[in-house]
């Protein structure tokens, strides 16, 4: 019967499991209490493959709070970093499953949240959020719920806020419409909203409402 040969602290704060004179996997501290490790303790082999997934689910469920701790993430997006750093399919998805349940994911959220920032902070139009969205897994359902009823008139003027960060038209105006017309295709800004602000904004806007 397999049989625990040393239980080696790590620099992180784990502790390498070793059966048999052979690694197995870092564990925590919890996970040896739990298991009651110890230097010569005798476990078969469906004991070895449970420690090492409860271990493999420990560093995911980690390196998930990680990735979360620095800013909100659809479903999809946090599966493919956790994949890209070597985790266990399996163990990543049972990691979304528990994150989902505790209200750490929800991609309806995650994609108002993304399209109000980048309406706000990124001068982004629809189809550039749509986009967005679109790559980072969520769904079209969620995606319309966070765009809502599209208002031209607020896109409009979205667009006019990006030009007029750039200052006035310089000349030969025919320049500098066409790159004004290609930094606001660039944000995703609809065909007919960026030639009404272009237009707008190199022959003069109306006055706007105090």
């Amino acid at each position: 019967m397999p049989v625990v040969t040393a239980l080696r602290a790590t620099r992180r704060g784990g502790v390498a499991l070793h059966v048999d004179d052979e690694y197995v996997c870092v564990v925590s501290e919890s996970l040896v209490a739990r298991w009651r490790l110890f230097k010569g303790r005798e476990l078969d082999a469906s004991d070895v493959a449970a420690i090492r997934a409860a271990s493999s689910a420990e560093r995911v469920m980690a390196d998930a709070y990680h990735l979360l701790g620095h800013r909100a993430r659809s479903r999809e997006e946090l599966r493919r970093r956790l994949l890209a750093k070597d985790h266990d399919e399996h163990a990543v998805g049972c990691a979304l499953e528990k994150l989902s349940a505790d209200g750490f994911l929800d991609d309806a959220a995650f994609a108002r949240s993304y399209a109000a920032d980048k309406r706000k902070m990124g001068g982004w139009g629809e189809a550039r959020i749509r986009r967005g969205l679109r790559e980072l897994g969520v769904t079209t359902t969620d995606a319309d719920d966070a765009l809502g009823a599209h208002d031209e008139g607020e896109e409009l003027e979205r667009a006019l806020a990006v030009l007029r960060r750039r200052g006035a038209p310089g000349q030969p105006l025919d320049a500098a419409r066409r790159r004004a017309f290609q930094a606001l295709q660039r944000r995703g800004f609809s065909s007919s909203v960026t030639y009404a602000a272009v237009r707008l904004w190199t022959e003069g806007e109306p006055p706007r409402p105090n």
